[in-house]
């Protein structure tokens, strides 16, 4: 459950957050449920809340100021039914401070604009060592003219956490460097110094962007070559997408981010409120099944980064993350069709190895009447971790029946009917299973 309260028009607003949530507890048993997955399951709880202020400067600049908190708990009484499954180094409670700080430039400086910036994100665990990520930085861009600019940042990195990798890279960064514009439909930007960047944007028509970039970093988080790639294309009746980004995170900020983040060339995530823009890059779709045109599902460019379903140990760590998705959609008729592919890769700072997942997932959905709707959802799936290697394949087909209800006013009460079989078989013959169920189940939202 998500809410933004704006208590000063414009200005000051309080963004909260909740769920609770069931979570693997490592990829030996990956289930949905407790009937196959009985031990091999915690209850998750998640609790954050931000204030944050937008002061406006006129024409000369703006301002974000934002502290939050937020906790996670993980319920390993559980957890201890099955203790083959836990992972080493379990993941367990945590308080998180956040701080961030931007002021940037407005329209009174119509040849240059510059930023200074500070975040900084606390997280205080219950058993092992703190993670503190903080960061101070400053930019400045300068137009020669309506085709080239130059651009210099820099900053300092103070963060700290367990490592036996040697990963911490503390210190000051810089880079300089231009960008070159000749049209809207592509563009290059160069920066070097001790954190290096190459950009490209090509976008050759509304209908086609594109925007891949390489990074070769001395300081920070993510040091040495990475790349985050990110393209789009939409045909008439149809929507195309490749996502591919690194990161460095912990589970317990995976579980407790909400909402939907974008990521911009330097590598940051920032949070988005106007999910406009998220329809519009592809992230997010109207549901062709909702009648009022307003229930938002995911995208051909929608990347779940809650872990619902996760396919990985749940550890008490450092993560650098590497995902790669493939995602395509298409409509016709009454029918809908999606598919998608993806690649996600663990290493970890204290742990040693590295964990892996892949799959390849499907759906066709078929509206039989105005409220009545079929769909068919096939996905298959192979994990590779320290306690085991398993494939697991998931068939579902159900049927959606939306019902007009009168509680002192109009609201329609969502039904499901499904089938579904899920197998999974592992290298170790203890966490292979079978499940076949039918369930049924409805939901009225106020």
């Amino acid at each position: 459950m998500t809410s933004l309260y704006q208590a000063v028009r414009n200005t000051l607003f309080i963004q909260t957050s909740s769920s609770i949530s069931q979570q693997n507890i490592s990829n030996t048993l990956v289930t949905t449920d407790n009937i196959s997955g009985v031990g091999g399951r915690t209850e998750n709880t998640n609790f954050s809340i931000s204030p944050y202020w937008t002061p406006r400067f006129g024409q000369f600049g703006s301002g974000l100021f934002k502290v939050g908190y937020s906790r996670s708990t993980f319920d390993t009484s559980s957890s201890s039914q099955a203790a083959s499954l836990v992972p080493d180094n379990f993941v367990t409670d945590s308080d998180t401070f956040t701080r961030q700080a931007r002021l940037a430039s407005g329209s009174f400086f119509s040849s240059m604009n510059w930023a200074l910036n500070y975040s900084s994100n606390e997280q205080t665990r219950g058993t092992g060592q703190d993670v503190r990520f903080e960061q101070y930085q400053g930019d400045m861009r300068y137009f020669l003219n309506r085709k080239f600019s130059v651009f210099g940042l820099a900053g300092f990195e103070n963060n700290d956490y367990q490592t036996t990798q040697n990963n911490i890279r503390n210190g000051f960064f810089y880079t300089l460097g231009g960008r070159w514009n000749p049209s809207r439909w592509y563009s290059l930007e160069v920066g070097l110094g001790n954190n290096k960047h190459a950009t490209v944007q090509f976008n050759p028509s509304s209908n086609f962007s594109s925007t891949i970039t390489y990074r070769n970093k001395d300081v920070g988080l993510n040091t040495g070559d990475s790349w985050d790639a990110s393209l789009r294309y939409q045909f008439k009746q149809a929507n195309f997408g490749f996502n591919y980004n690194q990161e460095t995170t912990t589970t317990q900020q995976l579980l407790t981010e909400q909402g939907y983040f974008i990521r911009d060339a330097s590598g940051n995530l920032s949070q988005v409120i106007n999910t406009q823009d998220l329809i519009a890059q592809g992230f997010l779709m109207l549901d062709p099944s909702d009648p009022a045109g307003t229930r938002l599902i995911p995208g051909p460019n929608f990347n779940n980064s809650r872990l619902v379903s996760n396919p990985f140990d749940l550890v008490n760590d450092v993560i650098i993350r590497k995902r790669g998705a493939l995602s395509f959609s298409y409509q016709t008729g009454k029918s809908s069709y999606n598919a998608s592919v993806y690649n996600e890769r663990r290493s970890y700072e204290l742990r040693a190895g590295e964990d892996m997942s892949y799959g390849i997932s499907g759906g066709w959905q078929w509206q039989v009447e105005p409220r009545l709707n079929f769909y068919l959802r096939p996905s298959w799936q192979h994990n590779q971790g320290q306690l085991a290697d398993n494939t697991r394949y998931d068939l579902a087909l159900g049927l959606n029946r939306s019902i007009p209800i009168n509680l002192g006013r109009p609201l329609l009460m969502d039904t499901r009917f499904e089938i579904r079989h899920i197998s999974q078989s592992s290298d170790t013959s203890t966490f292979d299973y079978t499940e076949n169920r039918a369930s049924a189940n409805f939901n009225v939202r106020f």
